[in-house]
């Protein structure tokens, strides 16, 4: 038997009795071959041992072992620790990630999905916010999406309200006298709308701002700490000799709302308490560890790869805890 690393198209096509031409139709337009070519052409792939690179063990419903992740972006903390969390996870269960950052349409995203289906996933995990319900319940492959809209396909979404009100109802506990809300941009069809609504539910009768400002998207680019240097020499013109309970959409902002505290003498909890959400990774990492509503990132991976193993379309709602640290008190 030849060698994995040594077995090319045309030895696949000699093997099956099929033209090169037919081989490179299945790995790059299946759909075009019939049934019992494709079984042929997965048979004889068994039987050579071909790994074109990572294990494309064939299922009986010709898929492969390869998980598409759809992200948004890599720049907040929630998006890389969750995929960490579904390359370990996906290692146990036999798949290999592909991990695909979202285009900035949804034209140029489709486009992307349809050219990576022809590798045949198992599936897809989708983050991205790009996509309706109808265009993800349309896609060719099963769908398991987390934080996002809902539609008749899988989904994972955090208990967001709870988690916002959560973070209201420490605020208010610890005395605070001006709440705020930081965030870099929402839809109130996103899943983390409700954490907005969460926290502003209890914020009837208190002095309170809401603060959206897009340039926080990425939060270690140099806009973003000018946007924050910002927030908070505005906040310090209307607010100062008040106690400020100021609770951020994401760690990331949470951090760089802290920094720019410190820059500015802001006593950390006494004057200015502050509230994450996510609890990953850079909240332990911040110049002070940042309060935060814990996103159980382990079980929201654990679910949608184990998705994929019954795929029913219905929606999941993971708890949050809050878990204090050195910003509130």
């Amino acid at each position: 038997m030849k060698k994995s690393n040594k077995i090319n198209i045309r030895d696949i096509a000699s093997a099956c009795d099929i033209s090169p031409a037919t081989v490179s139709r299945y790995f790059n337009n299946p759909g075009l071959l019939s049934d019992s070519t494709r079984r042929k052409i997965e048979q004889k792939l068994k039987e050579l041992n071909f790994q074109p690179g990572w294990s494309m063990q064939i299922q009986e419903d010709h898929t492969t072992n390869l998980i598409i992740v759809i992200l948004p972006h890599l720049q907040f903390g929630f998006y890389t620790e969750l995929l960490n969390q579904l390359i370990e996870i996906g290692k146990e269960k036999g798949y290999h990630m592909i991990p695909y950052t979202s285009e900035k349409s949804k034209k140029e995203e489709l486009s992307a999905i349809h050219a990576l289906c022809q590798y045949r996933p198992r599936g897809i995990i989708l983050l991205s916010p790009l996509l309706e319900g109808e265009d993800i319940a349309a896609l060719p492959v099963p769908v398991i999406t987390i934080e996002r809209s809902g539609g008749n396909f899988m989904q994972i979404n955090s208990d967001n309200f709870t988690g916002g009100k959560l973070a209201a109802e420490l605020l208010l506990k610890n005395k605070c006298e001006v709440f705020v809300h930081i965030n870099n941009g929402y839809s109130t069809i996103w899943p983390s709308f409700k954490r907005i609504v969460g926290f502003e539910c209890l914020m009837e009768g208190q002095a309170y701002e809401r603060i959206i400002r897009p340039e926080l998207s990425e939060p270690f680019l140099p806009i973003a700490t000018q946007t924050m240097d910002e927030i908070v020499r505005d906040l310090l013109t209307k607010y100062k000799g008040k106690r400020w309970g100021v609770f951020c959409s994401n760690d990331d902002i949470a951090r760089l709302f802290e920094q720019q505290c410190v820059l500015k003498h802001l006593l950390i909890p006494d004057e200015v308490e502050i509230i994450g959400y996510d609890n990953s990774p850079i909240s332990e990492c911040a110049i002070y560890p940042i309060t935060s509503v814990a996103q159980n990132i382990q079980l929201m991976a654990q679910l949608a790869m184990d998705g994929f193993d019954n795929y029913i379309p219905c929606e999941t709602i993971v708890p949050n805890t809050l878990i204090e640290k050195y910003t509130t008190k």
